[in-house]
């Protein structure tokens, strides 16, 4: 009998490596599973949600054993084909090489692709998480995506690595279209790699995001196995949906295939919120590192807060005439703040309009080096860690008083924070609440009530400054007592202004409609928000004057809250008076 290593390429060697893999049942391996990107559902039945090109068996999505049995014939049986699909395939084949007896003469080489992951020369892997933007639906959460790192790529040269993007493929749709579509799952989401410097374009200098960089402890092996499963997946995609198909899923489901015994993705099966995801790397002792990279905005809100009421009206003048003359009534230091500031506002400016301002600065930064040595260095305040955030998922315990009753309170937050919640790596003063549901019995009635459902309730809100007019803005969807629906919004403008460590203040014109169940009760009017923060904790202070148009009754309406961080816990104390009826609640947040 001819032995079998020199059979070489042919069905009775497809059928030995079949037979083996069957024998030995590896299509349970947890390796495999996670190279198929394979889920159980509810009955314990495999299934795949990537679409396109990606399986090799007709029922590869829902069938691992067969997409395995069809990746040994398809690798393996033709010498004409193993070149195009072995390097078609490199991860599979990479983990084949390891789990059945294969003959060298079986394999081929990979000139093209290797020669590529040599240029692109991946030895390290972070994740990097984008802070929050409310004003953006699509960014509410934050956003999480991968750099591979060349060590050659030393200081300002990591610009030049590639970042690892899974995204949904929108269009030109936005709006109302736009979320619900997302949260519907029509949008396709597919994996990109960009250069890193295009994703640094996008978020610090477009959007003004700040990034937080954090190295994983994966070995150069590791990475290149991640590198070759992306390559198999170029050409397929997956439905994308906003709350838990989205980037951190997809991108936990990669660092899944690379360390298959754990279950990174599979802990985020109902809604999958980036800045958890990254936590839940952090606690498994993933992360090496922490580096944060601040937007151009921070800067230039830093610089803007510095500057006096004289200063900011020549830096206006200075923007819209070019003229530098209008600076000469000012001392030396405050020319020179100005035109820093000025500078720093031009180089935001150059990414969001797409000119180029090089002509502009240059004339500035001269005129700045005619000063000579008048400023400090700008201190732009760093933000704390968003691994040191509150989670997402909160548990409300208090006591409080509701008129002259007592009451017990418990609420559950399934997402994500609110306004009193440490906002670490999210939108400063911003409120972002989905799904929560706050109980209260009142022990002298004897009566459990479902006092207040959210379905989502946001507050938005950005500073006004002489350049920049940015809309805050509020929604509150929910149901009140004896579920009586409700939907409140409201928009208006924001002041930064110099008190403990941050402060702001919102002024609105809002509509709330209560009983939109039975007769709707519409209420216009405007409310006023001031808010603080600083190291003893979190406050703020609202109050509201709206008038009813159906009855013509109006009242007032104003609260007070205050938080502070105790161990892992936060304790806060909230007061209201509304519609003249005083509440006082303490509570403690886990």
């Amino acid at each position: 009998m001819t032995p079998l290593s020199t059979w070489g390429f042919s069905s009775e060697r497809v059928s030995h490596y079949q037979n083996y893999a069957q024998e030995n049942e590896l299509w349970n391996s947890s390796q495999w599973l996670r190279l198929g990107h394979y889920r159980k559902n509810l009955w314990g039945e495999s299934h795949s949600p990537i679409l396109g090109n990606f399986f090799v068996s007709p029922v590869g999505a829902s069938d691992p054993r067969q997409e395995l049995l069809a990746t040994i014939q398809l690798l393996f049986e033709k010498k004409e084909t193993a070149q195009i699909s072995q390097c078609r395939y490199l991860a599979r084949t990479a983990w084949l090489k390891k789990v059945l007896p294969l003959e060298s003469e079986d394999l081929v080489s990979c000139p093209k692709q290797e020669q590529w992951k040599r240029q692109l020369g991946a030895e390290e892997l972070y994740i990097v998480f984008a802070a929050s933007d409310l004003n953006s639906a699509g960014s509410s959460f934050g956003h999480t995506f991968l750099r591979v790192h060349n060590p050659k790529n030393t200081h300002e040269l990591e610009l030049l690595d590639y970042g690892i993007n899974y995204a949904a493929v929108t269009g030109e749709d936005s709006g109302a279209l736009y979320a619900l579509k997302g949260l519907s799952g029509f949008y396709p989401g597919a994996y990109s790699m960009l250069p890193y410097y295009q994703k640094i374009r996008e978020y610090t200098n477009l959007e003004g995001r700040d990034l937080w960089e954090y190295r994983l402890d994966f070995s150069k092996e590791e990475v290149q196995f991640l590198i070759d499963h992306l390559l198999e997946l170029e050409g397929s995609y997956a439905p994308y949906y906003f709350t838990n198909e989205n980037c951190s899923k997809q991108i936990m489901e990669l660092i899944d295939v690379v360390r298959p015994d754990h279950d990174f993705s599979g802990s985020f099966e109902n809604i999958s919120i980036p800045l958890d995801t990254v936590k839940a790397l952090s606690e498994n002792n993933l992360l090496k590192e922490e580096k944060l990279r601040m937007s151009l905005q921070a800067e230039w809100r830093s610089r803007y807060s510095n500057l006096g009421y004289s200063e900011k009206r020549s830096l206006q003048n200075l923007i819209e005439s070019k003229d530098q003359k209008i600076l000469s009534e000012l001392p030396a230091k405050e020319q020179a703040k100005t035109l820093e500031a000025t500078m720093s506002y031009l180089a935001i400016q150059e990414y969001r309009q797409q000119k180029d301002l090089k002509h502009e600065k240059y004339a500035l930064s001269v005129a700045r080096a005619r000063l000579g040595n008048q400023t400090d260095p700008v201190e732009v305040l760093k933000p704390k860690s968003p691994l040191q955030s509150a989670d997402s998922v909160a548990y409300y315990f208090g006591y409080g008083k509701f008129d002259s009753h007592d009451f017990y309170r418990l609420k559950y937050r399934r997402a994500f924070h609110d306004l009193l919640s440490d906002d670490s790596g999210l939108s400063a003063f911003s409120h972002l609440e989905v799904m929560s549901f706050e109980f209260r019995y009142f022990p002298e009635l004897q009566n459990l009530d479902l006092y207040r459902w959210i379905f989502i309730k946001i507050l938005s809100t950005a500073p006004v400054t002489e350049l920049d007019t940015p809309l805050s803005w509020r929604l509150d969807i929910g149901t009140e007592p004896r579920l009586s629906p409700f939907l409140n919004f409201g928009a208006g403008l924001s002041w930064d202004f110099s008190l403990f460590s941050q402060s702001r203040f919102s002024l609105f014109a809002i509509s709330e409609n209560y009983d939109l169940a039975e007769v709707a009760k519409p209420h216009l009017g405007l409310e006023g928000l001031l808010m603080f923060k600083g190291s003893w904790g979190r406050s703020f202070l609202s109050g509201k004057y709206l008038q009813n148009f159906s009855s013509g009754e109006a009242f007032p309406d104003c609260g007070f809250g205050i938080s502070k961080n105790v161990f892992k816990s936060e304790i806060r104390i909230e007061t209201r008076m509304k519609d003249r009826t005083p509440e006082i609640a303490l509570s403690v947040v886990f």
